[in-house]
């Protein structure tokens, strides 16, 4: 079974995050959405933003909504996934996700993946390609329709 954790500092509520999920569920058999409750941004009203996603998803079985407070990776490490799915707005977005991405498998062997989020960013990368390549993944899914 495969599980990824959709996690960060963010409101879910954002644009293409509904979207993300649902494409990411096409990948991996289970999906954590983790809202981090960091010190340095916190959340107002946390609890209340966790019941919102909660009914969100109610539908899914498959996803599931945790806040944690530790670093992702070690969250990552605690749920049991095997990688982390993180949306991506522009190219600039891309290139900073991807630095993170190499760090987190240098740091903890964790694989992520980079979804698109707005439909009007078609554009694909070569080496995003190839990577999605090794590990036996189409790009098909990833880039948006």
């Amino acid at each position: 079974m495969t599980h990824a954790l959709f996690a960060g500092s963010f409101h879910p509520f954002t644009v293409g995050h509904a979207d993300i999920v649902a494409r990411g569920l096409n990948l991996f058999d289970e999906i954590t959405i983790g809202v981090g409750l960091n010190a340095d941004k916190p959340l107002p009203d946390a609890e209340a933003l966790l019941q919102k996603i909660r009914a969100l998803y109610a539908h899914e079985p498959r996803v599931h909504v945790e806040a944690y407070d530790t670093l992702t990776v070690t969250f990552a490490k605690k749920i049991g996934a095997t990688a982390l799915l993180r949306g991506v707005r522009s190219v600039t977005d891309y290139e900073y996700e991807r630095q993170m991405a190499d760090a987190n498998r240098a740091i903890g062997g964790l694989d992520t993946v980079l979804l698109f989020s707005k439909p009007e960013l078609s554009y694909i990368s070569s080496s995003l390609v190839r990577d999605l390549q090794g590990h036996g993944l189409s790009a098909d899914a990833y880039i948006a329709k």
